[in-house]
């Protein structure tokens, strides 16, 4: 690969690019794509891209002498030398997942991988690898496993699907399928064209995906593709032809983008979409994205006024209430905030569905749900019923820890209505007995459980 420095007439990375990324990442219209270089993980020998462990195993099991590979092959320059391969292809998949399955259950989990879950405003995550490594970070640091899309399909999720993203809290979508020992994926770049080929013209290629992806901002980060597929991957993401403006753009964090021919490529048909990160280190740029992204996050203020939305930090206490009974409400949430939790309300007195999308994210991504029940929310007539939607996404959150030992939803009385007196249907959406808070003054008992709700996500999300 002949590395050069044209792509210094392409848009540089300057504060104003990443303070623009941020509000992006924040509005939910970006979309990370994934590659094998990015997947970084430590061994005794030193930080090494996976993609090369499993190479070696690969070169290992099937015999091709590591003398006659490039210095740093990959499975493809495997697969390549394999004298079988040509005559077998499925014994070289189905060795390549052999060995992948071999090597999840030892792997330790990619730094970067991690920090970009822990940026927790990105839901789609498209991956053009073979490997489960970033799904495994989601679930790992967000608690929960995505869902997981594959073309060629390798299970029931065959195309990006909004559903599945909120019951889920994210999506990972294969490109080039995922491993198995019964569904395709690609090895070789042979393997990728062909691909790549059905993804565009078959009667089952991914429609959603690719319009999800034509209206949004896209992060290359690692993919370092064959020059003639980093150009289809950039073409397949605009509906008109690359030379014409759009709204959203696309950022390389790649080794590839430095290539001479390929930065040429942008700085000629897409000077003003496509930015080059100058170090072309993936790891690096999300380490520092991550870290932009956490500080800028840290510095909202701990509580907001009546009147305003609350600023939002990951894994709080999420509190629902009528709008009648913001009173209590705001009460819990500073008695709870003084006890030293972190805590979430709706703060405006006149709530309505300006922030519904927000709202429903907090909710995705909340600790516990502390439900607010009082006589006001037994009437069907009050001002504003929003607290009924919040209250079914809890319920559907709520199965996540089925068969475990967390509470998510705490229903507690602010008033001095009976259990009895409240609305049976309230009662069956929790499926759990409800505390007293009078006027919003928690009972010991409910701080510790909370408490502890938060510490077991914290927990998990360092982990």
């Amino acid at each position: 690969m002949s590395v050069t420095d044209s792509s210094a007439q392409l848009p540089q990375l300057d504060e104003i690019f990443w303070g623009d990324l941020l509000h992006a990442i924040d509005e939910g219209s970006v979309v990370p794509i994934v590659g094998r270089d990015l997947l970084v993980v430590d061994t005794p020998q030193g930080p090494i891209p996976f993609h090369r462990l499993a190479a070696q195993r690969l070169a290992q099991d099937l015999k091709v002498p590591v003398a006659k590979l490039p210095a740093e092959f990959d499975s493809n320059d495997v697969a390549c030398a394999y004298k079988e391969h040509n005559s077998n292809p499925s014994a070289l998949n189905r060795a390549v997942a052999r060995i992948l399955e071999d090597l999840n259950a030892t792997k330790p989990m990619p730094e970067a991988a991690k920090k970009l879950a822990e940026i927790r405003k990105f839901q789609l995550f498209l991956s053009t690898t073979i490997d489960s490594l970033l799904e495994d970070a989601i679930g790992k640091v967000r608690g929960n496993r995505p869902a997981v899309g594959a073309f060629p399909p390798s299970g029931e999720i065959v195309d990006y699907d909004e559903s599945k993203v909120k019951e889920q809290g994210s999506m990972v979508f294969h490109i080039f399928g995922l491993a198995s020992f019964s569904s395709s994926f690609a090895v070789t770049e042979g393997q990728m064209l062909e691909i790549m080929h059905d993804f565009m013209t078959s009667e089952s290629r991914p429609d959603n995906l690719i319009a999800k992806l034509q209206r949004s901002h896209l992060l290359i980060l690692g993919v370092d593709f064959p020059d003639w597929l980093a150009r289809f991957l950039l073409r397949i993401a605009r509906k008109d032809p690359l030379w014409r403006d759009r709204d959203f753009s696309e950022t390389f964090a790649d080794e590839g983008a430095l290539n001479e021919g390929f930065s040429k490529f942008l700085r000629y048909f897409s000077t003003q979409n496509s930015m080059v990160y100058p170090g072309g280190s993936p790891v690096e740029f999300v380490t520092e994205l991550h870290r932009r992204w956490m500080e800028k996050n840290a510095k909202q203020p701990a509580a907001a006024p009546a009147g305003e939305i609350s600023p939002w930090v990951p894994g709080s206490i999420f509190i629902s209430h009528a709008s009648e009974d913001h009173e209590a409400a705001f009460r819990l949430a500073d008695e709870l905030s003084k006890a030293g939790l972190e805590v979430w309300v709706d703060r405006r007195l006149n709530p309505g569905d300006g922030f519904r999308d927000i709202i429903n994210y907090h909710i995705r991504e909340c600790a516990a749900f502390v439900a607010v029940l009082s006589a006001n929310t037994n009437n069907e007539d009050g001002p504003g019923r929003w607290f009924r939607d919040e209250w079914a996404q809890a319920r559907d959150m709520s199965k996540r820890y089925t068969g475990t030992n967390r509470n998510f939803i705490f229903p507690v009385i602010v008033d001095g209505t009976a259990s009895n007196d409240l609305n049976a249907i309230r009662r069956d959406v929790f499926g759990c007995s409800a505390v007293r808070a009078p006027g919003g003054v928690p009972p010991s008992e409910l701080v510790g459980e909370l408490d502890a709700a938060q510490k077991v996500y914290r927990k998990l999300a360092r982990s």
